[in-house]
């Protein structure tokens, strides 16, 4: 699998979210690059975990900065949010049923998602922050 490459197009043009993102990136990158951590159940728990608690601090400023400006597609963005959230719950339960097929299928769905979600969702605020004038 491919390491996720950050390129201009990724950013939404706030200097913090577009941190963040890269943050984000590189934590995908390293497990793209040691597929081998994968090999003991407790470093997937480890991996999600500490993914997980980034990005939930990502998710809680994104989406505060959207709620205080009035973002008028706030409750789509958020569920999206919550819908990745549940599928990385549903990564935990198979880790813990010692499903082999998790390490891939989770690489897939993080470089998908992530890539996905800066390209499409979160560039549908990019020119409402701009207007804003927010960077």
């Amino acid at each position: 699998m491919e390491k996720i490459v950050w390129k201009p197009e990724y950013s939404v043009g706030v200097e913090r979210l577009d941190r963040q993102h890269q943050r984000i990136i590189k934590v995908i990158n390293t497990l793209i690059a040691k597929p081998g951590i994968f090999i003991r159940s407790a470093s997937i728990a480890d991996a999600l975990s500490e993914l997980t608690s980034y990005v939930s601090e990502h998710f809680l400023l994104e989406e505060q900065l959207l709620e205080e400006n009035n973002y008028p597609n706030l409750i789509d963005h958020v569920k999206r949010h919550t819908e990745y959230g549940e599928q990385i719950a549903n990564f935990y339960l198979k880790k813990i049923e010692n499903n082999k097929n998790v390490p891939r299928q989770l690489l897939n769905y993080l470089s998908e998602w992530w890539v996905g979600h800066i390209l499409h969702e979160d560039m549908k605020y990019k020119s409402f922050f701009k207007d804003k004038g927010i960077r």
